[in-house]
């Protein structure tokens, strides 16, 4: 026989079913809150459709689904497409302007469930840009476009955009390409007010005339600040400058730089609009291995040839500077009373920009 005394004593019952208890009641709890907050999720997005309808912007879905339980959010949209309008003045409204309809295969939105202010969305190639009235239209291609945005208080702080092999072009013309792209506005740190902190690259860009084996790609970055943005609305660009002028808005562009070779092209300054629409402010603008960036620039496009050909008079003008190792020439520039010029050297007439 077995003596029992010596056998060890039997757990209790409660010992073994308390754990998987609370683990299925934790569970049953997750998946609980993971469909109430993706259905509170699925509301916000129906408001903030209609409120984007409300100015004067019409997001649609081919097929539209939720996924991602149970860590994530996933918003999946096949063929998305975006309807808005341009009106032509502000007084004809936007019945008068012009409607555009805009199209990609596919988006895929992803938000984690601890972090879902902060949205990640990757766009399938490619993409369609047409206007109603002329039938005008615009494609673009890539290989990875992704979006992230970050919102808090109840808006948006953030929006970055990055796109590798990018191409756009028009009934079968290229118009701009470029290896990598990439641009980042952010509402400014402290500031309450409608200030945007811009910053944008570019490497490889290429115009519509572009032609690699003659000249280099041209590389570019952007780093500046608009104050008194107005309201991101539908409305023509006129009444946008009219009211950020209004407002006393002002660009300072803290650097603007491109580069083709060993060639490099820089500016800063501050500028804003006067009380009849015409820029008022100052930039200082600098160019070193000034021949090959300007043929480059004006090849690809990405510059009117007749600049290129005034190009070299206006150099000889400038204050011999160093740029990287290079000998440059530096030019400030002032606009004031609708007219520029550099330095004490009068260049023109700059009319209203609206």
């Amino acid at each position: 026989m077995t003596d029992t005394a010596s056998l060890p004593p039997r757990r209790p019952l409660w010992l073994v079913i308390l754990p998987v208890g609370l683990v299925l009641i934790a569970a049953a709890g997750w998946t609980a809150l993971w469909f109430y907050a993706a259905a509170r999720a699925q509301t916000e997005i129906e408001a903030w459709i209609a409120a984007e309808a409300g100015q004067g912007r019409q997001w649609s879905c081919a097929e539209r689904r939720f996924a991602g339980f149970p860590f994530r959010f996933e918003l999946i949209c096949t063929e998305p497409k975006l309807v808005f309008s341009v009106p032509a003045s502000a007084a004809a409204g936007a019945a008068a302007g012009t409607s555009w309809t805009a199209t990609a295969r596919r988006a895929h939105a992803v938000a984690q469930i601890w972090d879902p202010q902060h949205v990640i969305a990757e766009f399938e190639s490619p993409s369609s840009l047409v206007e109603a009235t002329s039938g005008r239209r615009l494609d673009a291609t890539w290989s990875l476009l992704q979006t992230s945005a970050v919102g808090a208080k109840g808006r948006l702080e953030r929006v970055s955009i990055a796109a590798n092999d990018y191409a756009l072009g028009e009934s079968g013309s290229a118009l701009f390409a470029a290896r990598h792209f990439e641009l980042h506005v952010r509402h400014h740190p402290g500031d309450d007010g409608p200030t945007l902190d811009i910053a944008a690259g570019m490497d490889g860009g290429t115009g519509p005339a572009s032609v690699a084996d003659k000249h280099p790609p041209v590389d570019g970055e952007l780093q500046a600040t608009i104050t008194a943005v107005p309201e991101f609305r539908s409305m023509p660009p006129a009444e946008r400058l009219r009211l950020w002028q209004q407002a006393g808005g002002r660009l300072k562009l803290v650097l603007a730089r491109l580069t083709a070779g060993d060639s490099v092209l820089m500016s800063s300054g501050e500028v804003g609009l006067d009380d009849r629409g015409r820029p008022n402010g100052q930039a200082q603008l600098t160019i070193a291995g000034s021949d090959k960036l300007l043929s480059a620039l004006s090849t690809s496009g990405l510059l009117p040839p007749v600049v290129a050909g005034l190009a070299p008079m206006l150099l000889s003008a400038g204050q011999p500077v160093e740029v990287d190792g290079r000998k440059g020439s530096s030019f400030p520039f002032t606009f004031r009373d609708g007219k520029v010029s550099m330095g004490f050297i009068p260049l023109g007439k700059i009319g209203s920009l609206y």
